[in-house]
């Protein structure tokens, strides 16, 4: 008969199904087979198991026991599996899947043999688990692929906002002595503009400038430096019953200062609570 004959192919595809099947019959009966018969040997103490799980089961025999033990001792001598045990196709696979998995875990070989030989680990391959954990210990769970790979990503991800993060010795304070030293020329310029436009912006500050009993009073003056083009002095007095005086511009600058500070620091608040609230 052709090799190519469709029929031909159906029976080899239909015998292939049911092989799978039985495996995966088998793995289902191995997970409580091996449970049940393990909480029997123990009596009480921390149980010690070894699962391949595709699917929820019930009941097991003898047959799964054996496939399990096995299967275990296939993957921890490297040889083939025993009578009873898993085919030799089969075991070259799970060997595959687990050697796989302790390489995505980043495990080294000196850490795999350590988990066969104290027999505490978990890996999860494909639609299976393999489980087994020493007799009379918990479930050690340091040795599977997950904690670690999350380790090196969060890692990962630190270092590398560390490597953008500008360095905070010497080579930084520049930058914030320019940041310092630009604001407040900001300040000074905003105040001596404010005072110049608005000089009665600067009569708060009567109290600090001039002596008790007397108050601030401002005067402009227009003149003209040039056909078409002129300008307005400003001057400051403190007034009293009995005189008056100049009082210190310093003072008064230094004052106006502060309060385009106090100004330029609000708003500056106000626009980063209205980026967070966009933001959210």
């Amino acid at each position: 008969m052709d090799s190519d004959d469709p029929e031909q192919r159906i029976a080899d595809l239909e015998r292939q199904l049911a092989e799978q099947k039985r495996i995966a019959e088998l793995e289902r009966q191995l997970a409580e087979a091996k449970a049940a018969a393990d909480q029997n040997r123990a009596g009480g103490r921390p149980r010690s198991f070894f699962s391949v799980q595709t699917g929820a089961s019930q009941g097991g025999d003898d047959r799964a026991r054996q496939y399990a033990e096995s299967l275990w001792e296939g993957l921890r001598s490297g040889a083939p599996a025993g009578p009873g045990g898993p085919s030799g196709p089969e075991m070259a696979q799970h060997r595959a899947a687990f050697m796989q998995a302790a390489a995505q875990a980043g495990l080294s070989q000196e850490q795999i043999d350590n988990i066969f030989k104290h027999g505490k680990a978990t890996f999860q391959v494909g639609h299976s688990s393999v489980v087994y954990s020493g007799q009379g210990a918990a479930p050690d769970y340091s040795a599977f692929a997950g904690p670690p790979a999350f380790a090196q990503q969060v890692g990962s991800k630190r270092q590398a906002a560390q490597g953008r993060r500008r360095p905070l010795g010497l080579r930084g304070w520049p930058d914030r002595i320019g940041a310092v030293l630009g604001t407040f020329g900001l300040c000074i310029g905003a105040a001596a503009s404010l005072t110049a436009m608005m000089p009665s912006s600067a009569l708060w500050t009567s109290p600090f400038v001039c002596d008790s009993g007397y108050q601030l009073a401002y005067d402009t003056t227009n003149y003209s430096y040039k056909p078409g083009q002129s300008g307005t002095s400003v001057s400051f007095e403190c007034v009293g019953a009995t005189g008056s005086y100049e009082p210190s511009w310093i003072a008064i600058d230094a004052f106006q200062t502060v309060l385009a500070a106090v100004v330029l620091g609000a708003a500056v608040g106000i626009g980063f609570v209205i980026w967070r609230l966009i933001r959210k």
